[in-house]
């Protein structure tokens, strides 16, 4: 049976060690670093009043802008950004507002308090995220971080799980994988990750690619049809592969469905630097989900999106930047308004993202076209589809 142990270097680091046993010795497990949590853990602090309090302290940290100029800008839930936030000045985005007052648009002339300007700003939104890909802009907090031993197996006065008991079978996964390599330090690869849980036979292939430019989309866009039929049975593969990993009968399902929210988080949702890897971090969220919890996942994705964005735009080498952030959003937003793709009407089911999805969705634009589409706006529509 799998173990886990808490513990705390004298540099006030905390690390999670996961074992095969308790006999194990320590440095044969896998440690992952632990972060103090804001939401499912027992070391969670309760919220604090919002009465005549204007932040959070500690989901907020100031920045300074300039010599002038100073913000206060939220802490990344995800701690991989967290820490890109700590290391590098935030610069502000270039919205139309912020260049109208600074003086730098051509016309515009201080004061700027009785003058009409007749551009305007169409950006992404929360909504946009909500009503195209389907994430809740409501729930709990997303909070990705690897939680405690004591967060794992604890549970409060009540005997309710500080987390649902899912995490801890995607945590052993995750060593045991880790283990194969021989490689405590090494990732763990998405496709290494999907082939442990999957054993099933590939129902979905590659597209071929598409060799020429199309004025219509091809006939075939080779999407999944959208459909999840009715489970019957584990097989035998499968029952082997959860009495390795010791899950009790009735977290079967449960367990299965977290992994693959894992890999979704880490592939679609929120990718990191490490877009092949699978984050550990992630299975508390993951967890959480599986079991019935909703959780906010449009506010992270909307705030991933802007960051990587103003890393390009504030980049003297935008071309050479490689910010990872889930920009399948960015094209579905595009699609929506900018009519940049051509759009599936029948036989899809799923979100609305989905109609612009598969080969040869993409319409193609050389420079000028894509510059009058976008900056002129002649194509926009007010209402996303």
């Amino acid at each position: 049976m799998f173990y886990f142990k808490d513990k705390s270097s004298p540099s006030g680091e905390h690390h999670l060690i996961i074992l095969d046993d308790q006999h194990q010795p320590l440095e044969k497990g896998t440690i992952l670093a632990i972060y103090a949590p804001l939401v499912g853990g027992r070391n969670v602090s309760l919220w604090p009043r919002l009465t005549n309090s204007f932040y959070l302290d500690e989901w907020s940290q100031e920045v300074s802008l300039n010599k002038n100029v100073k913000a206060w800008t939220l802490r990344a839930t995800h701690h991989e950004l967290s820490r890109h936030q700590q290391s590098n000045d935030l610069a502000p985005l270039r919205t139309l507002g912020r260049s109208i007052v600074e003086g730098i648009l051509r016309g515009v002339v201080p004061p700027y308090k009785y003058f009409a300007y007749i551009r305007g700003e169409l950006s992404i939104s929360l909504w946009d995220l909500h009503d195209l890909a389907g994430l809740p802009m409501m729930g709990c907090l997303y909070d990705e971080v690897v939680p405690s031993a004591l967060e794992l197996t604890g549970a409060d006065e009540k005997g309710g799980r500080f987390i649902p008991r899912s995490s801890k079978y995607l945590l052993y996964a995750y060593h045991l994988l880790q283990g194969a390599d021989d490689d405590r330090c090494s990732n763990v690869s998405i496709d290494k990750w999907v082939k442990f849980w999957s054993k099933k036979a590939i129902k979905y292939h590659l597209p071929p690619p598409r060799k020429e430019k199309k004025t219509v989309r091809p006939k075939s866009t080779h999407n999944p049809l959208g459909d999840i039929t009715t489970h019957k049975r584990w097989s035998i593969a499968e029952e082997t592969l959860f009495e390795k990993l010791c899950i009790e009968g009735n977290l079967k399902e449960e367990v299965y469905l977290a992994a693959y929210l894992a890999c979704w988080l880490c592939t679609f949702v929120l990718p990191g630097k490490d877009v092949n890897s699978i984050r550990p971090s992630t299975f508390k969220m993951a967890s959480m989900m599986a079991s019935g919890r909703r959780v906010s996942l449009a506010i992270p994705v909307l705030a991933s999106i802007y960051e990587g964005l103003n890393t390009i735009a504030t980049s003297s080498r935008p071309a050479r930047t490689s910010p990872s952030f889930p920009v399948h959003f960015v094209y579905a937003w595009l699609a929506s308004y900018f009519k940049t793709h051509y759009p599936i009407w029948q036989g899809l089911r799923g979100p609305k993202m989905t109609r612009f999805s598969g080969e040869g969705g993409a319409k193609y634009y050389d420079p000028q076209e894509a510059r009058k589409r976008i900056h002129k706006a002649e194509f926009v529509s007010g209402l996303a589809i």
